[in-house]
């Protein structure tokens, strides 16, 4: 019985040590977990038992590690059977804090989320293109951390010493100097064009006016024109014109024939002689008044000999030549002699 009691008593401590140490490491027996493989080009202090972490919760560990020569491969185990990560997702390596601390594997998903009613990652239905599934294969990244920014930062001011970006930069802060100068005078250019511009918009206003009045009035003329009414009045009248026009083209060439005439003129002439005797004898006294007042109104604007000369020579082409042959007729005592009308025999 004691020695019974010594073996299970032993037993029980190894089972119990046992258990300690798989409560330790995070594994249960009891507990479902599925595995992603992350392959990264940098896992700098990644080794196993590392933490996944989700969103800052920790769902599973790092189960294996391994170096090829194109990467390091890490195996993770997640503990979590009801974590659904939507593709695309991707592993980043990074410490626990800025300062440094233990690696971990942060899983990043971008993808929309996945639905509640969908498969376990454990299922054999798991939609492998659109989450990971158990034993998905995912890229891996790693994030900076203090030592790569200094090492990187080094990297650059040695890059930069060797270039002389800092005599670089000099000339480049002159350069931009000397262009702000420039640009500052270009500005005050550029202002003094501005106001001769307004002074110009200003004295183009009166301008503008009329010709937007003129405008106004091309629109009611063009108005007027699109008028059918006026546009036939129009056409009337033109045709008016063409048939007056014809009309005094006709009587101006028979007026033409009549002038050219020797025969019409002498007729005319004499005509003329004849109501010039006739209204004499009628009206003797009324028309040697007339004449004498004529006679004084020509005296009294003190016109020359030369003046009426051209005068009577002007009255002489017209029917000015009666009145002269009636005053000779006069002045010799006889009655001035009548030419012939067309009328007697």
């Amino acid at each position: 019985m004691r020695e019974a009691i010594v073996g299970f008593s032993l037993l029980a401590a190894v089972a119990g040590a046992v258990g300690f140490s798989l409560w330790l490491r995070g594994l249960s027996l009891t507990r479902q977990f599925w595995t992603v493989e992350a392959s990264f080009n940098q896992a700098a202090g990644l080794a196993a038992r590392s933490p996944v972490v989700f969103r800052g919760v920790m769902v599973g560990s790092v189960r294996s590690v391994r170096v090829t020569p194109e990467a390091v491969i890490a195996e993770l185990e997640i503990t979590n059977p009801s974590l659904k990560l939507a593709l695309p997702a991707k592993a980043v390596v990074g410490q626990g804090s800025l300062l440094g601390g233990e690696a971990q594997v942060s899983l990043v998903s971008t993808g929309t989320p996945m639905e509640t009613s969908a498969p376990s990652p454990r299922s054999a239905d798991c939609p492998r293109t659109r989450m990971l599934c158990n034993g998905s294969r995912i890229k891996g990244s790693e994030e900076p951390t203090l030592g790569s920014v200094i090492s990187r930062m080094e990297a650059l001011l040695q890059q930069g010493d060797k270039e002389q970006l800092v005599q670089k930069f000099a000339g480049v802060a002159s350069s931009v100097d000397k262009t702000s100068k420039d640009a500052a005078a270009f500005l005050e250019e550029g202002r003094a064009l501005v106001g001769s511009l307004e002074q110009s918009v200003q004295e183009v206003q009166p301008t503008i006016a009329n010709l937007n009045a003129s405008s106004a009035h091309l629109r009611r003329l063009m108005a007027a024109l699109e008028n059918p009414k006026t546009v036939a009045e129009l056409q009337q009248t033109v045709s008016n014109a063409e048939q007056l026009t014809a009309r005094w083209d006709a009587v101006g060439g028979d007026v033409n024939k009549l002038t050219a005439d020797p025969r019409f003129m002498d007729g005319l002439r004499s005509v003329a002689v004849g109501l010039g005797a006739f209204f004499e004898e009628l009206y003797p006294a009324r028309t040697a008044a007339a004449q004498d007042k004529a006679e004084r109104e020509r005296a009294a604007k003190g016109k020359g000999k030369e003046k009426e000369t051209a005068s009577g020579k002007a009255t002489g082409q017209g029917s000015g030549a009666p009145t002269e042959a009636a005053q000779q007729g006069r002045s010799r005592g006889t009655k001035p002699k009548a030419f012939p009308m067309p009328s007697d025999p």
